[in-house]
C-alpha cells in the first residue's frame, strides 16, 4: 500500500496532490522489535525457549498446579502466570518475557522437580532439556536483556492505538523510548549485567558462561579465514555479538522507519506554539508561504497574516502543543479571526497514527459472521457490524424504547382495530 509508483498513497496523490503519508505507528513499532529478533540465532532460540516453557505448563494441569505452590507470597497476592509468545504483535512478547523473569526461581523449581520425582519418562526428559536451557548465565542475560526493552515499546504501542493521539505525542512519545534504550545501551554493567547476577544468585547459577568445544568456521579452499575465527559466544563477546546488535537494530530502526512521520511534522513544527513565539517575523512569513503553496486548496493568502498576529496574541498563555493551540482557538471563539490557522491545526490533528481501529472493525466480522448467521443478508450483516464496532454508543440505546416502538409499528392486530 506504500509503493512510491502504484501504491495506494501514490494512486491518492495523484487526485489530491496535498495528501501526506504516514506509515502505521503501530505496524512500524513491530517491525522494528522483529527485525532486532533476527539479529542473531541466540535471540530466535531464546524466544523458542520462552515459548517452549510456557507450553510445557500450560499442557498440564498438575504441572500448572505445581508451578502454582512455587509462589512464596501466600495466597493472599498472586504472582504473575506464565504467559505465551505473541507469534505477531511483537511488543506484547513482553507479558511473555516479564511473567518468566518474575517467576524463574518459580520455574526452575517446579522443573527440578518434574525431573526428579515424575514417574513419566517423557516429562522427566522435557523437564531436565528446558531446566538445562534456561539454567545458564546465556539465557538469564539475554532475557535481561530484552525485558526493558519490550518494556519500554510495549507501553508506546499501547498509547499509539489511543483514538485522541495525534502525530506529536506519538513522536514525543518514540523519542523518550529512543533516550531510554540509549540509557540501556550505555549502562551494560551497571543495569543489564547486574540484574543478570543478581537473578543467578538466588538460585546458585554460576556467573559465566558454560564452557563447551571451540568450533571454529568452516574453512573453504578459496577463504583466507584464520584458523582462530572461532564462532562461539563467551562472556567477553557477548557484549559485541548480541547485546550491542540488538540495541543499535532497535535505535537505527526507531529512526529509520519513523523518518516519514517526522518528515511530516516538520512541516507543521510552525504551528507549534512554542516555537512560534520563539521564531522571527521573517522565519513565520517563510513558513506560512510554503505552507499555503502545498495546501493551496485548503489555506488563503491570508495566513501569514494570522500567524503574525497569532503570534502576539498568545504571547502569555501557557501553550505547548498544537492541540492546545486548535482548543485555545475554539474555546475563546476565535475561528472567525483565524480561520486558516485553525483548519491547518485540524488538518494535522486528523493525520491518522495507526490502522488499528480500521483493523478492529474488520476483525469484527469473524465474531459476527459465524455459524448461526449463514443465510444473514448484506444489509443485515452491515447493521449488526455497525452496532458491534460502534459499542460505545450503542450502549447509550435504550433496548426497551425501541423494542416497544417496533412492536408498535408492527402490531397487525391494532392496525386492524383502526
Amino acid at each position: 500500500m506504500s509503493g512510491a509508483h502504484s501504491g495506494v498513497q501514490t494512486r491518492i496523490k495523484h487526485i489530491v496532490p496535498s495528501a501526506k503519508y504516514v506509515h502505521c505507528c503501530s505496524h512500524n513499532l513491530n517491525l522494528v522489535i522483529s527485525d532486532a529478533a533476527k539479529c542473531h540465532n541466540k535471540v530466535k532460540h531464546f524466544f523458542e525457549t520462552v515459548q517452549n516453557v510456557f507450553n510445557f505448563f500450560a499442557s498440564s494441569a498438575p504441572r500448572w498446579a505445581l508451578l502454582a505452590l512455587g509462589q512464596n507470597f501466600g495466597d493472599k497476592v498472586q504472582k504473575k502466570v506464565l504467559k505465551k509468545v505473541c507469534p505477531t504483535r511483537w511488543e506484547a512478547r513482553h507479558d511473555a518475557v516479564f511473567s518468566l523473569k518474575e517467576r524463574f526461581i518459580d520455574v526452575l523449581k517446579a522443573l527440578t522437580c518434574m525431573a526428579l520425582t515424575s514417574k513419566k519418562t517423557t516429562e522427566r526428559t522435557l523437564a531436565s532439556g528446558l531446566k538445562s536451557k534456561i539454567e545458564n548465565f546465556e539465557f538469564v542475560l539475554i532475557l535481561c536483556t530484552w525485558e526493558p526493552i519490550l518494556r519500554s515499546l510495549r507501553v508506546i504501542s499501547k498509547k499509539l492505538q489511543n483514538v485522541d493521539m495525534n502525530l506529536e505525542e506519538a513522536s514525543k512519545m518514540l523519542n523518550n523510548a529512543f533516550n531510554f534504550i540509549q540509557e540501556t545501551r550505555n549502562s551494560y554493567d551497571n543495569n543489564v549485567l547486574d540484574n543478570a547476577k543478581s537473578l543467578c544468585s538466588r538460585w546458585g547459577i554460576p556467573n559465566k558462561f558454560v564452557e563447551k568445544r571451540e568450533s571454529y568456521a568452516k574453512k573453504h579452499f578459496y577463504d583466507n579465514l584464520n584458523g582462530d575465527r572461532r564462532l562461539n559466544t563467551t562472556e567477553e563477546n557477548f557484549k559485541v555479538k548480541i547485546f550491542f546488535p540488538v540495541l543499535d537494530t532497535v535505535l537505527s530502526q526507531l529512526i529509520s522507519r519513523f523518518q516519514g512521520m517526522h518528515n511530516v511534522i516538520e512541516d507543521f513544527n510552525f504551528l507549534n506554539p512554542i516555537i512560534l513565539s520563539t521564531q522571527t517575523d521573517e522565519n513565520i512569513m517563510k513558513a506560512s508561504y510554503d505552507f499555503c503553496l502545498t495546501y493551496k486548496d485548503d489555506i488563503n493568502s491570508d495566513f501569514p497574516r494570522q500567524m503574525l498576529s497569532l503570534k502576539s496574541f498568545i504571547k502569555y498563555e501557557k501553550l505547548n502543543t498544537i492541540k492546545h493551540l486548535g482548543s485555545f482557538i475554539l474555546n475563546n471563539d476565535l475561528s472567525s479571526s483565524f480561520p486558516d490557522v485553525l483548519s491547518a491545526c485540524i488538518i494535522f490533528l486528523t493525520m491518522p497514527i495507526t490502522v488499528a481501529g480500521a483493523e478492529r472493525s474488520f476483525s469484527k466480522l469473524k465474531l459476527i459472521k459465524n455459524y448461526l448467521r449463514n443465510s444473514c443478508g448484506q444489509e443485515r450483516l452491515s447493521s449488526i457490524a455497525i452496532l458491534n464496532i460502534e459499542k460505545e454508543r450503542t450502549k447509550t440505546l435504550n433496548i426497551e424504547k425501541i423494542i416497544d416502538n417496533f412492536a408498535n409499528a408492527k402490531s397487525r392486530k391494532k392496525n386492524f382495530l383502526k
